[in-house]
């Protein structure tokens, strides 16, 4: 028996040390909540204008509200952004561009153009992105852009801006 009871005093001798060993362990295997991961992620490469970046707050939004699935921006600063596909430093990119190496995936806002590689479209997890995101490329117009990236251009927040914007639209 782990525990030896005390026949006088009716308490576990032991019962301190227990608690002290398991503090210890528990403090040793703690995981610090900015590392959790609660689902599949994926990785969205984008430079740092105001056009992509509420881009990509539209995208991330979008997606988060139909499937599920979490986003993370990667910004590429100065790189190629069809590189960095190709290196699979990111999942999806937005680009000027439409290469025939990657799946487009939302075109209809006009430049930039969402990118996709292989990963989103074979990957089973990622498996209701790109209906979701072909779904936006039907609704999504360079009409409905254009003021939308002008308003983030003026200093709104882009997932603010994005948020108001798909709610305004019913789209979520």
């Amino acid at each position: 028996m782990f525990f030896k009871r005390s026949e006088h005093a009716g308490v576990c001798l032991l019962w301190p040390l227990f608690l002290l060993v398991l503090a210890v362990a528990l403090l040793a295997v703690r995981v610090p909540v900015a590392q959790a991961c609660f689902g599949p992620k994926l990785y969205i490469g984008l430079s740092d204008t105001a056009e992509q970046r509420v881009f990509y707050a539209l995208v991330a939004l979008y997606i988060k509200e139909k499937t599920g699935v979490e986003t993370v921006a990667v910004p590429l600063e100065d790189a190629d952004p069809l590189r960095a596909l190709q290196e699979k430093r990111v999942d999806m990119a937005f680009a000027r561009e439409i290469s025939q190496d990657f799946t487009p995936l939302v075109t209809a806002a006009g430049a930039p153009y969402l990118l996709s590689g292989r990963r989103p479209l074979e990957e089973l997890q990622f498996t209701t992105v790109a209906p979701a995101l072909q779904r936006l490329d039907r609704l999504l117009t360079p009409e409905l852009f254009a003021p939308l990236a002008a308003e983030v251009a003026a200093g709104a927040p882009p997932a603010a801006a994005a948020r108001a914007f798909l709610m305004r639209q019913r789209w979520i």
